[in-house]
């Protein structure tokens, strides 16, 4: 196992003003665990950490826990939320929860191996059908048992902003990937994950969105967050293309990195809230 430590940020005197209503933010997907301590309001960071493993399995979780004992105590709320890349959206009137199998067969072709789950995003009449390896889930439901779970598809409906004439593109980035809710004209159009490993790749996709729905790159609002810097090539690489571009800032501000890094954290707190 090649886990290596990618942020820890620890606020000053945090024990001494630790909130009495602490809430443990967890995110999660194949390689990457990060977590983030907070008050219930979601705009003061306690502390904060993010991994990178191979893989993302139990005994690896156990491992970065075992480093982390402040993310094992008592807290007012706990929740977790996935970001695993393969997901379902299905419209209220196409779903029956007794078939979220033969619906993801039906999507991707052979059936899941692993757990499927599915939740509703009431606001936009969609579910998220998404599956998680069984033994990281039961390995979650024994270390905190009353905490809740949600994709990411689900967390950034529930957060989305509010779609635009033009077009929006709500893009968070990852070390190595970049996720995309895409909404025009009050209606969801996308939300998908992308792979990238240079700024091209970035570019490609998003220009390829907007050919595909008939979105002008000189028009839409681009709202970005996660870890792009304004001094980067990314960043650089997109203003070129896009005029229309604002950080979407987490509540919570803190010294060691700049505000919008964590806003997925963030907005999992706040729907938690």
């Amino acid at each position: 196992m090649n886990l290596k430590k990618l942020f820890h940020i620890k606020s000053a005197d945090t024990e001494n003003n630790l909130s009495v209503q602490p809430v443990l933010a967890i995110s999660l997907d194949e390689k990457y665990f990060s977590f983030s301590i907070s008050n219930v309001q979601g705009n003061q960071l306690y502390q904060l950490a993010c991994y990178n493993a191979d893989e993302m399995n139990p005994e690896t979780l156990a491992e970065i826990l075992s480093l982390h004992p402040e993310a094992s105590g008592l807290f007012y709320k706990v929740a977790v939320c996935y970001h695993y890349p393969q997901h379902v959206l299905v419209p209220n009137e196409f779903y029956a929860h007794e078939n979220i199998g033969e619906l993801w067969k039906a999507v991707h072709g052979i059936a899941s191996i692993k757990n499927i789950v599915s939740e509703n995003a009431t606001e936009w009449q969609l579910n998220t059908i998404y599956t998680i390896p069984a033994d990281v889930q039961q390995f979650l439901n024994r270390r905190y048992p009353t905490a809740s779970f949600k994709h990411y598809s689900t967390l950034s409906l529930k957060n989305s902003l509010i779609p635009v004439q033009s077009g929006l593109l709500q893009v968070d980035f990852g070390v190595d990937e970049f996720k995309l809710v895409v909404t025009k004209q009050n209606q969801l159009l996308l939300i998908e994950q992308f792979e990238y490993t240079t700024p091209n790749d970035v570019i490609y996709q998003l220009m390829k969105v907007c050919n595909g729905y008939a979105m002008s790159p000189y028009e839409v609002q681009l709202s970005i967050s996660g870890l792009v810097d304004k001094d980067s090539a990314l960043y650089k690489e997109l203003y070129s293309y896009f005029i229309n571009i604002e950080f979407r800032n987490a509540n919570w501000s803190h010294t060691d990195h700049p505000n919008h890094f964590f806003t997925h954290l963030n907005d999992i707190v706040k729907c938690a809230s």
